[in-house]
Protein backbone atom coordinates (compact mmCIF):
# COMPACT_ATOMS: atom_id res chain seq x y z
CA UNK A 1 0.00 0.00 0.00
CA UNK A 2 1.36 3.27 -1.14
CA UNK A 3 1.82 5.43 2.10
CA UNK A 4 -0.39 8.61 2.06
CA UNK A 5 2.72 11.16 2.13
CA UNK A 6 3.95 9.30 -1.18
CA UNK A 7 0.50 10.10 -2.54
CA UNK A 8 0.45 13.72 -1.41
CA UNK A 9 3.97 14.16 -2.99
CA UNK A 10 3.34 11.45 -6.41
CA UNK A 11 0.15 14.12 -6.95
CA UNK A 12 2.01 17.45 -6.68
CA UNK A 13 5.21 16.44 -8.65
CA UNK A 14 3.07 15.06 -11.12
CA UNK A 15 0.75 17.83 -10.50
CA UNK A 16 3.58 20.62 -11.27
CA UNK A 17 4.94 18.16 -13.99
CA UNK A 18 1.75 19.23 -15.95
CA UNK A 19 1.70 22.32 -15.24
CA UNK A 20 4.94 22.89 -16.93
CA UNK A 21 4.48 21.16 -20.03
CA UNK A 22 1.11 23.27 -20.42
CA UNK A 23 2.92 26.35 -19.83
CA UNK A 24 5.45 25.78 -22.50
CA UNK A 25 2.75 25.96 -25.34
CA UNK A 26 5.08 23.38 -27.53
CA UNK A 27 3.17 20.43 -29.65
CA UNK A 28 3.52 18.10 -26.41
CA UNK A 29 1.88 20.59 -24.05
CA UNK A 30 -1.59 18.70 -24.91
CA UNK A 31 -0.19 16.13 -22.28
CA UNK A 32 -0.14 18.05 -19.61
CA UNK A 33 -3.39 17.28 -19.08
CA UNK A 34 -2.95 13.58 -19.71
CA UNK A 35 -0.44 14.44 -15.99
CA UNK A 36 -3.02 16.45 -14.75
CA UNK A 37 -5.33 13.85 -14.67
CA UNK A 38 -2.87 11.11 -13.53
CA UNK A 39 -2.16 13.85 -10.39
CA UNK A 40 -6.02 13.72 -9.86
CA UNK A 41 -5.68 10.22 -9.21
CA UNK A 42 -3.34 10.44 -6.60
CA UNK A 43 -4.52 13.16 -4.84
CA UNK A 44 -7.96 11.67 -5.01
CA UNK A 45 -6.04 8.65 -3.12
CA UNK A 46 -4.83 11.02 -0.89
CA UNK A 47 -8.19 13.36 0.22
CA UNK A 48 -9.96 9.91 0.15
CA UNK A 49 -7.69 7.94 2.82
CA UNK A 50 -7.44 10.71 4.80
CA UNK A 51 -11.27 12.24 4.59
CA UNK A 52 -10.95 15.82 3.41
CA UNK A 53 -14.51 16.17 2.03
CA UNK A 54 -13.04 19.48 0.46
CA UNK A 55 -10.27 18.06 -1.39
CA UNK A 56 -12.59 15.16 -2.81
CA UNK A 57 -14.85 18.00 -4.13
CA UNK A 58 -11.82 20.04 -5.50
CA UNK A 59 -10.01 16.72 -7.19
CA UNK A 60 -13.30 15.74 -8.59
CA UNK A 61 -13.78 18.88 -10.40
CA UNK A 62 -10.34 19.14 -11.24
CA UNK A 63 -11.19 15.54 -12.88
CA UNK A 64 -13.36 16.67 -15.08
CA UNK A 65 -11.50 19.63 -16.78
CA UNK A 66 -9.12 17.45 -17.15
CA UNK A 67 -10.73 14.99 -18.78
CA UNK A 68 -12.08 18.47 -20.90
CA UNK A 69 -8.72 19.93 -21.38
CA UNK A 70 -7.73 16.30 -22.74
CA UNK A 71 -10.83 15.73 -25.16
CA UNK A 72 -10.29 19.37 -26.34
CA UNK A 73 -6.68 19.11 -26.74
CA UNK A 74 -6.61 15.95 -28.24
CA UNK A 75 -9.91 16.13 -30.72
CA UNK A 76 -10.66 19.23 -31.65
CA UNK A 77 -14.16 20.01 -32.54
CA UNK A 78 -15.70 17.05 -30.34
CA UNK A 79 -19.45 16.84 -29.09
CA UNK A 80 -18.27 17.89 -25.88
CA UNK A 81 -16.84 21.14 -26.71
CA UNK A 82 -19.35 22.28 -29.33
CA UNK A 83 -22.50 21.89 -26.72
CA UNK A 84 -20.17 23.90 -24.55
CA UNK A 85 -19.33 26.52 -26.73
CA UNK A 86 -23.07 26.90 -27.57
CA UNK A 87 -24.21 26.67 -24.39
CA UNK A 88 -22.36 29.24 -22.87
CA UNK A 89 -21.73 31.82 -25.55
Amino acid sequence: MISSQRLEQLGADISIAGALLLALTIPASRWGWVLFLCANGFWLAFALRLRYAGLIRQTLVFCATSVLGIMNSFWPGNPVQVWLQATLS
